[in-house]
Parts: C-alpha cells; sequence; structure tokens
C-alpha cells in the first residue's frame, strides 16, 4: 500500500496495478512493462441506490482491500450492504462483490462499471453477434466484402454477416447476454437466435493498438449468472448489469471477476479466460473431434452414396426428430423388437434404432439421437382430459395420460402476470401452459419428476443404443423463462422467488453430462440461447440457425474449441456465391450441413450444390480436431488483400486464407508459434485433392509464407 495521507489504495499484480479512492472507486489503471497510466475509473454500483453513511475499508492479505458501503434505495426504502474486494491473483487483479440485504428481499440491476476516456486511441472488442451491434453498413457489396461482411441477400445465409473478430470504436451499444430476457410484455415465445444484439461469453476488451496494450474485464463463469446485459457508450463506458438476482438477508450475493492485463489482441484476452475456465470451453470428451464434420437432419434410412459422402467431409446424421411417438417419449418401456408408430408415421422399434446406428457406424459414419429437455407431448390438451389407459405398463402409449399422471409437476405456466398475446403456438394466457411445436408442452427441467424421466431415458439411450454417438439436445430457446411457481433460493422475477430455467438446465446437464461421458457418448445442443457457461457438459454444437450471420457467430465463439455444424436450410443459402459461403465457413471453423436424402427443412441433394461440397470437402477435412490458436498477433495478411484465420490440429496448425476475390497470392504472416521453424508447409484450393509445398521465410520470431490462391481460397497446412 501507498502512504495514507495520499488518500488511496495501489494494488498490484503482475504488470497491471490499480489505483483506488478511500470510497473503493478504481481511479486509475497502470500498466507497468509499457509504464503507461491511463485515467480508468470503475465501481459496482445497484440502480437506483446511492451510498449512505460511511464507508468503510481494511486491508486483507497478500495486498488486497475491502471496502464495504451501506446502500439505500430511496424510492422504495429498501437497503443493502455492499462489500467489495479487490486482490491480486497471480495474473490478474480480482475483483469480489458480495450484497446482503436488509429487511425485505428484493432486486435491482447490480452493475459494473468501467469508464475508459482514451477512446481516440482505443477500440473495443466482446463475444459479439455483430461488430455493428445491428447497425447495417450502408456500403456497396465490394466494399462490404473487402471489410469482411458479406452483402445481404433475401432469404439467404449470408444476410447481415460481418466478421465478429474485428475490434471497432467504442460506440453507443446494448447487447443481451446470449438472448434477450423474458418480458411479460414481449415474451418473445419461439425466439430465434438471429438478432445481432447479443453477445455469448462475458468478456469486455479494450485495445489500443498503437501502443501494443490492451486488458480485459472478465466475469467468473463460476458464478451463478442469470440475465446480462453489456452496455458501452462512445466516451468509453462500459457497463455489465446483472438482472433479476434476489438480494436478501438469508444469504449474500456473489458475483467475482477478473481485470487482466494483455497484449493489443483480442486473442490474448480471450485466450486468458479459455484457460482459467478451460471447463466451459473444452469438450468434456474428444471423441466429439472424430464425429465432427459436415452433418445432416434426416429421417433417411435407406442406401446413399458413401463415397461421394465421404468426399464432401460428412460425418454425422442428428437423426431428426422423427421416431419418437411423442415429443420427450424418445425410447418408450417396451421390449427391443416391440414397435409402435413414430411421430412420422411409419414403424419403428429400439432394434431398428439400434440397428441404424450400428449400420451408420460400420460404414464411418456416426449418429446423434433426438432429444429435448423443455417440451413433452403432442396435441397435449388443458385441462387434462379424462384419462383413457387403464393398464400402468401402458400409461406411455398416451400422452395426455402420461403427462397427467406423472409429470404433471414440471408444466411451465404462464405468469399470472403475464400479458395475454398471440405467438406462434398460439394464444398466450396468464396460468395456461407453455405451449411449443405439434402442440407439445413446456416443462421445467429442473422439476424432479421430469429431471428423473430424462435421466432414465438418458439410461436407457446408453443401454440400449451403443453404436449412436450419443444426443444432440434441441430448443434451448426455452431457458430464457422464468417458474414462478417454484423457488431456486436465487431468481427474484415479476417481485417475487422464482426458478430461472437456466438454473434448471445447469441442474439437469451436471446429472445427464456425466452419465454420458462415462459412456463415452458425446452431447451436442442447438443452443437458441447463446451462453458459454450453459455449455459445461455439452460437446459440440449443431446450430439451426447458422444461416445468419449473428447466430453463425456466437456459434462460432463459442466452439473455438469445440466442433460446431452449421444449419443450411436450401440452395438460396449459397447466394451471391457459394464460394463466399464456404469461405465463410472455413474462416470461422464451422462444418455446414450436407446435402443428404431426407434432410428436414434443410439443404437436400442437388448437383450444382454438391459440386461445392465436393470442391471444398478436402478443405473442410483438414479442419477436423481444430481448437483456435489464441495467442496475441499470431496471424496477419499483408496489406489485407484476404482473411486469415489459425487452428490448432492434431499434427499442427492449418490457416484458412479466405475472401481474396480475385488476388492470386497473399502473404500471410505467423507469430508466437512454438516448435515450427523446421515444419513442412503446404496448401490446398478448392476443387483439388493434393496437397502443394509452398514458399515460405522463415525468423526466429515469424515465418512469412507466400500463398498461391485459388478463387480467393486456400488452406495451409503447417505439420
Amino acid at each position: 500500500m501507498d502512504n495514507q495521507n495520499d488518500r488511496k489504495y495501489m494494488i498490484s499484480s503482475g504488470d497491471i496495478s490499480l489505483e483506488l479512492s478511500m470510497d473503493g472507486e478504481i481511479t486509475s489503471v497502470t500498466l507497468k512493462d509499457k509504464k503507461i497510466k491511463r485515467n480508468l475509473s470503475g465501481s459496482t454500483n445497484l440502480a437506483g441506490c446511492n451510498p449512505q453513511g460511511k464507508i468503510v475499508s481494511k486491508k486483507l492479505e497478500a495486498g488486497g482491500v475491502e471496502f464495504t458501503k451501506n446502500l439505500v434505495d430511496k424510492r422504495n426504502c429498501r437497503q443493502c450492504t455492499l462489500i467489495e474486494r479487490f486482490i491480486p491473483a497471480e495474473d490478474s487483479l480480482r475483483w469480489e462483490v458480495e450484497i446482503w440485504g436488509q429487511g425485505e428481499t428484493w432486486s435491482t440491476p447490480i452493475e459494473t462499471q468501467l469508464n475508459y476516456p482514451h477512446t481516440e486511441s482505443a477500440k473495443f472488442w466482446t463475444a459479439w453477434a455483430d461488430a455493428r451491434h445491428g447497425k447495417i453498413a450502408l456500403m456497396s457489396n465490394t466494399e462490404q466484402i473487402a471489410q469482411g461482411i458479406l452483402p445481404a441477400v433475401a432469404n439467404g445465409s449470408n444476410w447481415n454477416w460481418s466478421d465478429p473478430l474485428i475490434p471497432v470504436p467504442f460506440s453507443n451499444m446494448k447487447l443481451w447476454y446470449g438472448a434477450p430476457h423474458y418480458d411479460y410484455n414481449n415474451p418473445r415465445i419461439g425466439y430465434c437466435p438471429v438478432q445481432t444484439d447479443v453477445f455469448c461469453i462475458p468478456i469486455a476488451t479494450i485495445i489500443e493498438e498503437k501502443e501494443d496494450i490492451g486488458f480485459s474485464l472478465v466475469l467468473s463463469l463460476e458464478d451463478t449468472l442469470l440475465d446480462v446485459t453489456l452496455e458501452t457508450s462512445e466516451e468509453g463506458k462500459i457497463v455489465f448489469s446483472r438482472l433479476f438476482h434476489r438480494i436478501s438477508n438469508n444469504k449474500p450475493t456473489c458475483f467475482s471477476m477478473d481485470l487482466v492485463k494483455h497484449k493489443g489482441d483480442w486473442r490474448d484476452g480471450l485466450g486468458w479466460m479459455s484457460q482459467h475456465y478451460s471447463t466451459f470451453f473444452n469438450p468434456p470428451n474428444p471423441k466429439t473431434y472424430e464425429i465432427a464434420g459436415t452433418g445432416a437432419y434426416s429421417i433417411y434410412e435407406g442406401d446413399f452414396d458413401v463415397t461421394k459422402m465421404k468426399r464432401m467431409s460428412f460425418r454425422v446424421n442428428w437423426k431428426a426428430s422423427f421416431d419418437f411417438p411423442y415429443m420427450g417419449m424418445f425410447l418408450p418401456p417396451v421390449e427391443d423388437n416391440k414397435k409402435w408408430t413414430s411421430f412420422g408415421g411409419r414403424k419403428t422399434s429400439i432394434a431398428q434404432m439400434r440397428f441404424y446406428s450400428h449400420k451408420m457406424r460400420k460404414m464411418g459414419f456416426h449418429v446423434l439421437n433426438y432429444f429435448n429437455v423443455a417440451e413433452f407431448g403432442t396435441n397435449v390438451k388443458y385441462p387434462a382430459p379424462r384419462r383413457k389407459t387403464r393398464k400402468e405398463s401402458d400409461l406411455w402409449q398416451n400422452c395426455n395420460d402420461f403427462l397427467y399422471t406423472k409429470l404433471a409437476d414440471a408444466i411451465l405456466y404462464v405468469p399470472k402476470d403475464a400479458k395475454s398475446v398471440d405467438t406462434i403456438y398460439g394464444r398466450l394466457s396468464p396460468n395456461k401452459p407453455y405451449y411449443s411445436w405439434e402442440n407439445s408442452i413446456v416443462l421445467d427441467p429442473g422439476e424432479p419428476v421430469w429431471q428423473e424421466f430424462l435421466i432414465d431415458q438418458v439410461k436407457r439411450h446408453i443401454c440400449k443404443i451403443p453404436d449412436s454417438a450419443g444426443i444432440c439436445i434441441d430448443r434451448m430457446d426455452w431457458l430464457r423463462l422464468y417458474n414462478d411457481r417454484r423457488d431456486d433460493g436465487m431468481s427474484w422475477f415479476g417481485d417475487k422467488p422464482t426458478r430461472s430455467l437456466l438454473i434448471s438446465w445447469q441442474d439437469l446437464m451436471n446429472k445427464i453430462g456425466p452419465l454420458m461421458h462415462k459412456a463415452d457418448k458425446v452431447i451436442y445442443c442447438n443452443n437458441h440461447t447463446k451462453r458459454i457457461e450453459l455449455l459445461r457438459q455439452i460437446d459440440g454444437l449443431f446450430d439451426e440457425f447458422a444461416y445468419a450471420g449473428a447466430s453463425m457467430n456466437t456459434s462460432a465463439l463459442l466452439g473455438v474449441y469445440k466442433p460446431v455444424l452449421g444449419w443450411v436450410r436450401w440452395k438460396e443459402d449459397f447466394q451471391p456465391n457459394p464460394d463466399l459461403f464456404f469461405q465463410k465457413c472455413l474462416y470461422l471453423g464451422i462444418y455446414p450441413m450436407a446435402p443428404f436424402p431426407g434432410n428436414d427443412h434443410s439443404i437436400l441433394p442437388n448437383k450444382s450444390i454438391e459440386k461445392y461440397y465436393l470442391d471444398y470437402g478436402p478443405l473442410l477435412n483438414a479442419m477436423r480436431g481444430k481448437k483456435w490458436v489464441l495467442r496475441p498477433h499470431v496471424i496477419e495478411v499483408k496489406d489485407h488483400l484476404a482473411k486469415a484465420n489459425i487452428f490448432k490440429v492434431p499434427g499442427g496448425f492449418i490457416i484458412p486464407v479466405v475472401f481474396g476475390g480475385e488476388v492470386s497470392r497473399a502473404k500471410v504472416i505467423i507469430r508466437n508459434l512454438p516448435d515450427t521453424i523446421e515444419s513442412k508447409i503446404e496448401a490446398i484450393h478448392p476443387g483439388s485433392e493434393k496437397w502443394i509445398s509452398v514458399n515460405a521465410c522463415r525468423t526466429d520470431k515469424s515465418i512469412e509464407i507466400d500463398v498461391p490462391l485459388q478463387r480467393g481460397c486456400a488452406i495451409v497446412r503447417i505439420r
């Protein structure tokens, strides 16, 4: 600590130091290796509240400091105690917040705020859906492509895509974490993740490129996070707001953050976060890398051209959701050879499902079986109709009988204070259940009776379909909702205790995840709600909305160390240029769906499009097992003639060089990679299956590769 006469505290960790006022507010930051001081200010605020009385500070062991202040919301006569700690950590400064309520339980947004006034030299980055945060650039097609923006095309996959990897000047924006929060007046039932005002990883990064300095504010993924927003301003303000958390005198509401100093590159900040929270970024089962490739969503079980599909990098079919008799009853409690009428209208059985997975595995492909943790039944009636099934053993045959006899406690009801509105699933009415696809009903995966049923379904899957690679969980959009008839002890929505379905999901996944992974199976998900902490038990993503740029970007960033498969609806998704479509996938490390017989609301066999899949198949194969390289300044394309990314793969690295247009060559500079000086460097182009040697100039710190391009593209391999 410095001299108390200065009326300041100073805490340091490594190359970063914070100056704190006696009121517990950040007043400056010093980056010691560059000897640069910035007038950064920061604090924790509770919306509508002001400090009252004396603020108490005390020194902590190992150079930390703690501040305690009383806050009062005079509008509602509510009070709480706010405790903040700033603690030196090994490679960051830890910022902890603890809030104790006084009197009755209540809630208000809990805000962490930074102000960085040096906006003339600084840029901002986060893991966003779109760096333009909803502002469509008014540029020509040529200008858009040059800046990494693919032109808007009606009904096309390239609609509103821009490069998410570019830091931008500070601007006025508001982003939602994962998805917009539930609102009584605008419930957004059937939410699809195509909005551009979303971020998917709670990190805020400030970069000064000229000085090559940067630092990030990282929210702890170990915390319980409900709804969160991120706002910035042109003046350099950054605000994380945590919503609907309970402020109570029974137990504290606690959060942790880290201020991390790093190089002037967003990769360095995200790299720090991915190392410190590795269990959220890495797949629990590495087998997922064997499964990843172009995929299908098909009920088709007949013959197909195996050789051609392998040339298209095809690996996995998410078995389209029509095997089950109705939603939720994925494997009925019957003998293996007992047939039932599937939702798709044909006869099937456990034995037939098992045979299909075995057949696909024998041909070198994989199957993910359909799963859903929030929807149940088909043509569900409300209120409960008269029971039709007599025998308990036959109860599963009637979804209404099974629901109201076994699972009624899990029904999710529209809150009584909600507005009655029309949705894509019909009229939303207070005190009535939420309905979904084909009049299925929404259930809360945190309710014990539903959890036990889902766990039993997982155990049956493991036992009955051994050659299945695992499951893919659909429809995570329901996780936005709150169950006002239950209490998770943490959330407070609509001025009452509730259970957040985000918490329900994590409780369930922490039970079924270990079961699946112990059996060497994987779990994929269709992640409508784009949040990194929801993926702790997830091995890969199968994004139904990757045709929209916003969804593709967030899934790519969530999958920096996990496979990502992107949905392709129809041939119009490849407009205006199929080469640009495939190069976007390569750049972001995403496998597109393949044209496959029986694909449901997705791309079907089409010779004109299959030609491009065959051309790009070897390039897609090259990125199998990819993990993004998150080292500072690791890659650069000289003169910005193209774009490039870099992934670690078994045996080396691959570099997709894309969007080169008519350019025939591009110089790619690689830095900060270990053990590459004696490497063999090759390239492959669309339409070729042959790798060719390329010229490279090596130094102790970098490699400059002269990359020949065809159709504006190449994959470079360093091995």
